[in-house]
């Protein structure tokens, strides 16, 4: 085909297109294929348009849909993340003489308030290029539709402290899986531990910030160029949802205290 002739399909598919924003391009194929003296070269570049347009905007409904669901799951996952307190130490460990939480301990409270905000876990050993290791994969779905995926190798667990062997390699592998789900499910909710003093629960109920106070609290640490970790540390809290809701107004006076100070550099 010549430029000429090019340029004159290119403006009749043009024009085709602007009667197609008032009628709908498929009224526009429709009346075109009605016509015994159909272009076939000019019919099929009218098509390619529709179905180009028709891709175009399926993307842009994934895309929203996705965004929308991204949205319900960190909302829903801040409120998971708000109600979790922290996992007691119930379990004897008599090599190191200390207390830990098994798997138990962790999911006793952690999966019913997941549940409660929509959540489901499921974990599952996935292929491992490292030997002598064993890789989890934890996935954290919701019910609005999103999921993320955490993954990390952990080396088999078949021998004791001594380093002598003392499990069967069924066994081994099964021990790992365990202690694979329990880290990755501690570090994807990023859970807090400390020791059951009373054999049940804390002795005392303490109010915690709200999640407006996170949100500000977070801002408010950006803005002054500070760690969200050493403000942690300075209220001696494992994460900014234990907070005393007390000790809010004095985090955000020595935050904004640093900014000023900043600001007069």
């Amino acid at each position: 085909m010549n430029q000429i002739a090019t340029v004159e399909r290119d403006n009749q598919v043009a024009a085709y297109e602007e009667h197609g924003q008032s009628d709908g391009l498929l009224g526009v194929i429709e009346r075109l294929a009605s016509n015994q003296n159909l272009d076939a070269e000019k019919f099929a570049a009218l098509v390619k348009v529709r179905a180009d347009e028709q891709e175009r905007l399926r993307r842009i409904e994934r895309e929203d849909r996705d965004d929308a669901a991204r949205r319900e799951w960190l909302a829903a996952f801040s409120a998971v993340q708000k109600q979790i307190g922290p996992i007691f130490r119930t379990n004897d460990n008599d090599h190191t003489k200390s207390k830990y939480a098994d798997l138990a301990d962790i999911e006793r409270v952690v999966t019913p308030i997941l549940t409660e905000h929509g959540f489901s876990t499921t974990s599952c050993p996935v292929p491992c290029d490292l030997p002598g290791h064993i890789r989890m994969r934890l996935t954290i779905g919701h019910s609005g539709g999103h999921e993320k995926i955490y993954e990390d190798d952990f080396p088999l667990d078949a021998a004791g402290s001594g380093g002598k062997v003392n499990k069967t390699a069924i066994q081994a592998k099964g021990s790992t899986q365990t202690y694979a789900r329990r880290y990755l499910k501690a570090s994807a909710l990023d859970l807090a531990f400390m020791d059951d003093k009373d054999g049940n629960k804390a002795t005392a109920e303490v109010e915690t910030i709200s999640e407006d106070q996170i949100i500000e609290l977070r801002e408010m640490i950006e803005a002054a160029e500070a760690e969200e970790a050493r403000v942690c540390e300075i209220g001696k809290i494992a994460r900014l949802a234990d907070m005393p809701a007390a000790d809010f107004g004095a985090a955000m006076s020595m935050l904004k205290r640093r900014l000023q100070e900043r600001r007069g550099r």
